[in-house]
């Protein structure tokens, strides 16, 4: 038994990796519209400006405003996330203007506002990343002040 099964992995594999990534989207559990995810369109909409701003040719043109927050009504001409996660995705972009960033956004284990605060210092020490205008407006007194510590690191940085 033990002989069949090295004489198996001796055989080299008659899947290329392009076939591997096609059997992992398969198997993946459904998520969308059709199977009841009610952030499908919010997703897709994220997706699209994401594709939008990192397919431009000046992606800073684009000038997004982006408002971090789980609850609040989002004011209106700004883009809103959810996560932090999202605001990282279009940073990265660099078609982000301005951004506003809630603390506390419900789940803690999926990230807070300050996350995005300490990736944006990693950025701009490390890969000299220009950051947008950065705002907080969490309404936890001592998580805004930790945040607006960090966007004070993050301007004097930017003075070196």
């Amino acid at each position: 038994m033990k002989k069949a099964a090295k004489d198996q992995s001796d055989q080299p594999s008659s899947r290329s990796a392009l076939e591997e990534e096609d059997l992992d989207w398969l198997n993946m559990a459904p998520v969308g519209r059709e199977f009841g995810s009610k952030d499908y369109d919010r997703l897709m909409a994220h997706d699209n400006l994401v594709y939008a701003a990192s397919t431009s040719a000046d992606p800073a043109s684009l000038a997004l405003r982006v408002f971090l927050d789980d609850e609040r009504t989002t004011p209106e001409g700004w883009v809103r996330v959810y996560w932090p996660d999202e605001a990282i995705d279009l940073l990265e972009t660099k078609a982000v203007s301005e951004i506003s960033l809630d603390h506390d956004l419900g789940n803690d284990e999926r990230g807070t506002g300050y996350d995005v605060v300490l990736w944006i210092e990693e950025a701009v020490a490390l890969r000299g990343f220009i950051p947008p205008k950065m705002t907080v407006h969490s309404a936890n007194s001592s998580a805004r002040k930790k945040m607006e510590a960090g966007i004070q690191a993050i301007n004097r940085l930017l003075k070196k």
